[in-house]
């Protein structure tokens, strides 16, 4: 059964520093959740993968 993470990011964007987090139903592995957020957040933000920065992951329960 896949878990579900919360994602929380930073990314610079027109050189000013945006906070946000973003939800991912996500394989097993922490490599594969943070790639996956990353591709994810740099869509959302239009911005370059370089510029992600993520400051934290945590499992959230769905009810």
């Amino acid at each position: 059964m896949p878990k579900t993470f919360k994602v929380n990011y930073s990314v610079l964007k027109k050189n000013k520093l945006v906070h946000g987090s973003i939800i991912i139903h996500s394989a097993k592995e922490k490599n594969e959740i943070i790639k996956s957020a990353t591709l994810d957040i740099s869509t959302k933000e239009r911005v370059f993968v370089q510029h992600v920065k993520i400051l934290g992951l945590k499992p959230i329960r769905l009810i």
